[in-house]
């Protein structure tokens, strides 16, 4: 089995122990933020399974239906898990709104709020490693897993701190209060998580960094060349898509022509993992004047 699904199975493993801790921790007590808590848990639980099954679509190969890959289906994912954890929120306000109109005192606090600062350390420690994992092998599905696991965390760490204050000073209305905070904060969240995938599925474009250092690699291997223009890069998951056009002069043969695309896609290849790369060739009327300039 890949690594990536090694990660994403254990996501689904540990979040599943984890609302069964944070679930059990709102049926002792009772208490509107622990409820939050634990339905932030079961959309982890939902996430993890979608993040999952984007990863096994995603590694699937091009095919004549999809001639560029599967790779957005990781995309996809992460936007339906921001989705999620949004109607979560809205969810969590309305368990407050019965709070604030019928507060009542919580049973068993401190065994509640034990059980449920359990599942968030076992949390947060899952989110560093799948943080780590998923931003260096670039497994969108992953890092946005790993983001609501680290929401999760910081969540816990308001409702120990809140719910512990509300005890002690006898302060009962402080537990929907941590509930409409908590639900701020997790729409928050999901709202971000989708307008980061949204843009990778609208082929937003990379970096400024990342196009400087394709330009520098073209204008260094392209000798013989003239230009390279009209450059374009888009990200899907693991993959990187680049074309662009490259004038060469009009006598050169298409041997020629083809060496020189082979030495730029080597260079290219060998710095951007998964890249796949489309050149254009062109003679030189067709030059532009700008872009990468070779000569």
């Amino acid at each position: 089995m890949r690594p990536s699904l090694r990660f994403a199975l254990g996501s689904i493993f540990v979040a599943a122990i984890a609302l069964l801790l944070k679930f059990a921790a709102w049926r002792v007590s009772g208490s509107a933020a622990l409820f939050s808590d634990a339905l932030e848990s079961l959309v982890n639980v939902a996430g993890s399974a979608l993040a999952f099954y984007a990863l096994i679509t995603a590694a699937k190969p091009a095919d004549h239906e999809h001639p560029y890959g599967h790779a957005k289906a990781e995309l996809l994912s992460a936007v339906a898990e921001g989705a999620m954890v949004m109607v979560a929120a809205v969810l969590i306000l309305e368990r407050a709104g019965l709070a604030f109109i019928h507060p009542m005192a919580l049973n068993a606090p401190w065994f509640g709020l034990m059980l449920n600062a359990a599942g968030g350390v076992l949390n947060a420690l899952w989110a560093a490693c799948l943080f780590r994992f998923g931003n260096a092998r670039k497994y969108p599905a992953l890092s946005a897993d790993a983001m609501h696991l680290v929401a999760d965390s910081i969540t816990t760490v308001g409702i120990v701190a809140g719910l512990s204050i509300s005890v002690i000073w006898h302060l009962p209305i402080l537990d929907p209060l941590i509930a409409v905070a908590i639900a701020c904060q997790i729409a928050w969240i999901g709202g971000r998580t989708v307008i980061r995938s949204l843009s990778g599925l609208l082929d937003e474009a990379p970096p400024p960094s990342i196009l400087a250092r394709v330009r520098d690699l073209v204008a260094a291997h392209a000798s013989g060349a003239i230009e390279a223009h009209d450059l374009r890069v888009r990200q899907a998951g693991q993959s990187s898509f680049l074309e662009f056009h490259l004038v060469v002069p009009g006598a050169m043969s298409v041997d020629e022509a083809h060496l020189i695309c082979d030495r730029i896609e080597a260079a290219l290849k060998a710095e951007m993992h998964g890249v796949i790369i489309t050149i254009h060739v062109e003679p030189e009327g067709k030059a532009k004047h700008h872009g990468v300039l070779v000569l």
